[in-house]
């Protein structure tokens, strides 16, 4: 039989198997490839050829879809324990730039990058007697720093730098603003926080300006550097991070209110406290929120980072948070609609969680009836083992550092606006009436005290063996 006569023997009317695709099948026999019987049906509702599409099955879509769903629910739910990868890659600080103050010197507010203003072995204590007083012109609120037998004081419109020993002046840098915060000194560079919405980077040496960045407000904070870091708050209710080396911004994250004291910097997190009494942990690299804790009351004084625990005043009170916890997103919402309900007494709802990271409040004066607080405004000076602090009702505080529980107290003879230093057995503070004292840390005995004609309302700092105290007459006074 010759190839016309075969081909006019084949069926013409051929299908494609159901089962697998083949094609040129003949109706009601099994198919040649896969000895199935496929079924007859009209061309236009047989089935198209398998492709990659063909893996996408309905029980495999769900099972992406509720893959997905719980991938977002951990995501979401571990956020605040993971640096955020854009960051962290991508926006490295260029140096290593710290501001914490090596042994002798206080090159930054709060003295080290956790803001304890503790000294644990000084070369010295002070006996109580002035060295050297110089008037720096129309007053500011700038605490001075010392780095390196220099001071460095904010003054009206400048920068002054004035030789530790002797008080006489260095030099005078002309800024465009009067500097009501302190500089941080790291490296060869001062950084300055100015109101005029910039913060800048000037050479110590050379009085050069190695860079200036421009927020969206006044700068409201005191510059701290930690890791080539510059971490200072601004009116626009946002935190910066900037690169201490050129300034470029690595972050910056937005707050409720305004940071209106330096930030503290611990194990890779930044700890701010917001005007408006909240306390902020975040990622020290990204900016990444870690918590936020809600207290009652403002504040205008840094938080202390030491013992495990952030402390820092709100409202008249001081409060401790938990320095690790974590906060998970809408967990602090959904808890406040769960107190609620518990409020409303609806059978079955228990009693909800406290606050996270909350541990304790030190607040020893309240009255409850007529509400009136213990008065402390400033940051405390924490030990490992108590914390200081003073009120404006001029009771001067030791208390445990780890329960809130107090320990003894001291009455001044003015109010305490700002903070105290702790150094070896002793603890120093100044009032508004001008003194300046030194205590016996162990039971608060008076051990000298010193009068300066002025209120003391900014914080003394102490470096190579001295202590250098600014009071609201402008004048700056070594004491040692």
């Amino acid at each position: 039989m010759n190839d016309a006569t075969q081909s006019e023997s084949r069926p013409s009317n051929t299908i494609v198997c159901g089962w697998c695709g083949a094609e040129g099948q003949t109706p009601g026999e099994p198919c040649q490839q896969c000895q199935r019987v496929p079924a007859t049906v009209p061309r236009w509702a047989q089935p198209r050829r398998r492709g990659r599409l063909a893996w996408f099955t309905r029980r495999r879509i769900i099972r992406l879809a509720v893959a997905a769903v719980v991938l977002s629910f951990l995501a979401w739910l571990y956020y605040p324990f993971f640096p955020n990868p854009i960051t962290l890659l991508f926006r490295s600080p260029s140096t290593e730039a710290s501001s914490d103050s090596p042994d002798g010197q206080w090159s930054m507010t709060g003295r080290d990058l956790r803001l304890t203003r503790h000294i644990p072995t000084p070369s010295v204590q002070p006996e109580g007697r002035a060295v050297w007083s110089r008037n720096l012109g129309t007053p500011t609120r700038g605490a001075p720093v010392v780095h390196e037998g220099v001071v460095y004081a904010g003054g009206y419109f400048e920068v002054i730098a004035l030789d530790a020993a002797t008080g006489d002046e260095l030099w005078r840098y002309e800024i465009a603003t009067p500097l009501d915060h302190s500089v941080a000194v790291a490296g060869d560079n001062i950084y300055l926080g100015l109101t005029n919405h910039r913060v800048q980077a000037v050479d110590r040496n050379s009085q050069y300006l190695q860079w200036e960045f421009k927020t969206e407000g006044p700068i409201s904070s005191s510059p701290v550097v930690a890791g080539g870091i510059v971490y200072v708050g601004s009116s626009d209710s946002f935190v910066y991070a900037l690169d201490a080396a050129t300034g470029r911004m690595l972050w910056k994250t937005q707050i409720v209110g305004e940071l209106r004291s330096a930030p503290a910097v611990n194990d890779g997190l930044v700890y701010a406290a917001g005007n408006l009494g909240d306390l902020y942990i975040f990622d020290a690299r990204t900016g990444q929120d870690k918590l936020r804790y809600r207290a009652t009351g403002n504040t205008k004084a840094s938080p202390a980072v030491a013992n495990g625990l952030a402390y820092f005043p709100a409202g008249g009170r001081m409060y401790a948070v938990d320095a690790d916890a974590r906060e998970i997103a809408g967990e602090y919402q959904f808890n406040r609609v769960w107190a609620q309900f518990y409020y409303w007494q609806i059978p079955g709802v228990p009693r909800p969680p406290v606050q996270k990271g909350g541990q304790w409040l030190f607040d020893p004066d309240f009255d409850p009836r007529e509400r009136t607080t213990t008065g402390l405004v400033a940051a405390p000076a924490v030990t490992p083992e108590t914390f200081y602090v003073g009120s404006f009702n001029g009771a001067f505080y030791a208390a445990d550092a780890h329960s809130g529980k107090e320990i003894w107290r001291f009455n001044a003879d003015g109010s305490i606006f700002e903070s105290a230093v702790v150094m070896g057995d002793r603890v120093y503070f100044g009032d508004s009436a001008g003194s300046f004292y030194a205590l016996r840390r162990s039971d608060g005995e008076q051990i000298w005290k010193i009068q300066l004609d002025a209120p003391i309302e900014i914080a003394p700092v102490f470096a190579q063996g001295r202590f250098y105290v600014r009071t609201t007459d402008g004048v700056l006074h070594a004491v040692e």
